[in-house]
């Protein structure tokens, strides 16, 4: 029963996670945007990079879930 609820808070925690990295990189596109607009392209290249890194984190986060996830069915 404890193994469940176990595996059942870690998949809460990546909905949580997925969401909150969608937000934002969603609220970082709109200031580049904004940025870009306004004629400040140092900062609209700083949000890219940032935008840049989120993906990359969430893909990290997305293989890390998924190889928890295969080490649990192989045991």
């Amino acid at each position: 029963m404890a193994r469940s609820a176990e595996q059942s808070d870690v998949l809460v925690s990546a909905v949580i996670s997925t969401y909150l990295l969608t937000h934002l990189h969603h609220v970082l596109q709109r200031a580049e945007f904004g940025a870009v607009r306004d004629g400040r392209q140092a900062m609209a290249r700083n949000y890219a990079q940032l935008r840049k890194v989120l993906c990359m984190d969430a893909r990290t986060m997305q293989d890390a879930s998924a190889m928890e996830i295969r080490e649990d069915l192989a045991a």
